[in-house]
């Protein structure tokens, strides 16, 4: 998917701590799962320690319901991840407000080989301040809609069409200059072959644009045009080891007179290997051209490396462990926030996780995670260390 559509990162980025501790989905049901959640955290404002005096840390409790369900109607198949709470904050409660996250998953079969796999991603939380540059308190909302259409034959040629939709809007009106729109469409044409795999050719285009800033600056064209042409190789090597590639030669193009356009590479590689039953190691390459609604940037030249393995230690007890490195390049940039241009950023992130069923429908983990990023700018600079405790129960 990464090959058709470059934005599918940003599209997916930010993971709802309900998806952390919900990890399975059940085959054919519903589950509900009321939950609490403490996350303490030692720079939740996400500032540069050289900078800022006094306490930085903070405790925040959110209670939450969980929800997953999975539903098998004859050819077709609907999944839905969900969860809502509210952050209570022990220090800063101007950032106290809701959490509410939606992932729903259709694959409906259409027509022999033709299948439609519509995608809804819903998200209400507090905007992430590291990448919001100010401090305040601001309620993002993110809409995603995506529907893909292929006919994956098992030998031969065949079709492949996605559209898309994405808008972030924030609360705050100092941030309302931020909300962003994206639409996108891609188009392609794969050949599949057991002894070979899948082969797709394909071509995307997607569309930046920031409605209240050219509504504040008459005389500013905000946006981009952003066109993408590549080649994606995807197979299944043996039950243990799936892996896919592709490549991508990418043109980004400003609306503005005088921004700088990008021509280059973008690249993404995928595998999941399980050289046993109770262990498996996810890699996850990416490199694209991206809009994103907490900078000024016009585009964002990204490029994510992460790294996780899943252990399952005992019949109650998983264990989990991950690394991520992210470097960017801001694009364009329209000074849209006071202060120095981001110029770039390189980020650095690991993860420790462990799970255990108490009981059938008892549940509780802890994850650990420490991230640190480096930019020539120093008040961007951050580094923080966090633990969160989770309990739920399955009814």
């Amino acid at each position: 998917m990464k090959s058709i559509l470059p934005l599918t990162a940003l599209c997916t980025a930010i993971l709802p701590q309900m998806a952390r501790a919900q990890v399975d989905v059940p085959p054919d049901g519903l589950r509900v799962s009321p939950t609490v959640r403490l996350l303490y955290d030692t720079n939740m404002l996400r500032q540069n320690d050289d900078l800022v005096t006094g306490d930085t840390d903070d405790l925040r409790i959110t209670p939450t319901v969980d929800l997953t369900f999975r539903r098998q109607i004859g050819m077709h198949l609907l999944t839905v991840v969900g969860s809502a709470g509210y952050d209570f904050h022990q220090r800063y409660k101007f950032l106290d407000r809701e959490r509410v996250t939606l992932l729903a998953d259709g694959d409906l079969s259409v027509t022999g080989y033709c299948h439609a796999r519509p995608r809804v991603r819903l998200n209400l939380a507090q905007a992430n301040l590291e990448d919001q540059g100010v401090i305040v308190g601001n309620t993002q909302r993110t809409q995603d809609y995506r529907l893909r259409v292929d006919c994956d034959r098992p030998y031969g040629f065949y079709p492949v069409a996605t559209v898309g939709y994405l808008k972030t809007t924030n609360s705050a009106d100092a941030r309302r200059k931020f909300n962003i729109s994206t639409v996108l469409g891609a188009v392609g044409i794969g050949y599949s072959k057991e002894s070979l795999g899948d082969v797709e050719l394909n071509f995307s285009y997607e569309r930046f644009r920031r409605p209240h800033v050219d509504e504040a600056i008459p005389t500013l064209r905000d946006g981009a045009e952003n066109y993408a042409a590549g080649i994606l190789f995807r197979r299944a090597v043996a039950p243990r080891l799936s892996w896919q590639v592709n490549a991508n030669y990418i043109r980004t193009k400003p609306r503005a007179d005088g921004l700088p356009s990008y021509s280059g590479l973008g690249y993404g590689a995928q595998a999941n290997w399980r050289p046993s039953p109770r262990f498996s190691l996810l890699l996850d390459v990416d490199r694209s051209s991206r809009n994103q609604s907490s900078s000024g940037a016009t585009y964002i030249i990204q490029t994510d490396v992460g790294l996780r393995a899943n252990l399952k230690a005992g019949a109650r007890s998983t264990i989990t462990a991950g690394a991520s490195w992210s470097h960017r390049n801001y694009k364009g940039e329209l000074m849209l926030d006071p202060g120095e241009a981001r110029d770039r950023d390189t980020t650095r992130a690991v993860t420790a996780g462990y799970r255990y069923t108490l009981r059938d429908r008892l549940q509780a983990g802890l994850e650990l995670r420490h991230e640190r990023r480096s930019t020539p700018v120093e008040s961007y600079r951050y580094h923080y260390s966090s633990a969160m405790l989770f309990v739920g129960l399955d009814l």
